[in-house]
C-alpha cells in the first residue's frame, strides 16, 4: 500500500510540474462544450441530447489526455527504475488511483460548465452522482489497462483511442441511458448494476494482468 501510494504522489507531482494532461483535458472540454452551445444553443427541453453530450465530452476529454500516465515512463526510461522498487501490478495500480484523481477534477470543472452552459434541467444528485462515479471507475480502470498494454508499442497515441474505444463503448452507453433516466425521473438500477459490474470486470481483468504485461 505504500508504493501504491508512492507512486499516486509521484504522478501527482510529475502532472502539478507540466499540467500538460490536465491542461489538454480541459481544454478540450471547454472548447467542446462552448462550440456545441454557441451551434446549438441552450437545449434544456432535449435531456437525450444533452446525456449524450456530457458523456461524449469526458470520454474524449479522457481519451486526449490519459495516455501519458505510462508512455511519460517509458519516454523518460524510468519505467525500470519503478519495476525495481515496486511490482506492476502496484505501479498500475497507484496510475489507476492518478486517473481516477485526474478525472474527479476533469469533471469538476467540467460538469457545472456543462449545466449552466446547455441549460440542463435541474439533476437528481443522489442518482446522477451514482453514475457519474461508476462510469468514471470504468473510464480509468479502462485507460490504465490499455495504457500499460501500449506502453512499449511505437504508435502509442493511435493505438491508445483505437484500443481504448471499444472498451469505452459499453461504459458510454449505460452513462448516457442512465443519465437520461435520471432527468426523466426512471428507474436508474439497471445502468448502476451494468456499470458496476462492468467496473468490477475491467478491474479484476487488470489486476490479473498487469503481473504478465512487462514480462521479457
Amino acid at each position: 500500500m505504500l508504493k501504491v501510494w508512492a507512486i499516486l504522489m509521484k504522478e501527482c507531482r510529475s502532472e502539478w510540474r507540466t499540467r500538460y494532461g490536465l491542461n489538454a483535458a480541459i481544454l478540450f472540454a471547454v472548447t467542446s462544450l462552448t462550440a456545441v452551445t454557441f451551434a446549438a444553443g441552450r437545449i434544456p427541453d432535449r435531456p437525450d441530447i444533452l446525456a449524450a453530450l456530457l458523456w461524449l465530452t469526458l470520454l474524449f476529454a479522457a481519451l486526449s489526455s490519459m495516455s501519458h500516465a505510462f508512455v511519460r515512463e517509458m519516454e523518460g526510461r524510468t519505467m525500470l527504475l519503478l519495476r525495481l522498487v515496486a511490482s506492476p501490478t502496484e505501479i498500475a495500480v497507484g496510475k489507476l488511483c492518478f486517473n481516477l484523481l485526474f478525472l474527479v477534477v476533469v469533471e469538476a470543472v467540467t460538469i457545472p460548465l456543462f449545466l449552466l452552459l446547455t441549460g440542463a434541467p435541474s439533476v437528481r444528485w443522489s442518482a446522477f452522482l451514482g453514475i457519474l462515479g461508476l462510469g468514471t471507475v470504468s473510464l480509468a480502470a479502462s485507460s490504465t489497462l490499455v495504457g500499460a498494454v501500449i506502453a512499449q508499442t511505437r504508435s502509442r497515441g493511435a493505438l491508445f483511442a483505437g484500443v481504448s474505444l471499444p472498451l469505452l463503448l459499453p461504459v458510454l452507453a449505460a452513462g448516457v441511458a442512465g443519465t437520461l433516466a435520471q432527468w426523466e425521473g426512471s428507474e436508474i438500477a439497471p445502468y448502476v448494476k451494468l456499470l458496476t459490474a462492468y467496473a468490477v470486470a475491467l478491474l479484476g481483468m487488470s489486476l490479473l494482468l498487469y503481473d504478465h504485461l512487462w514480462e521479457d
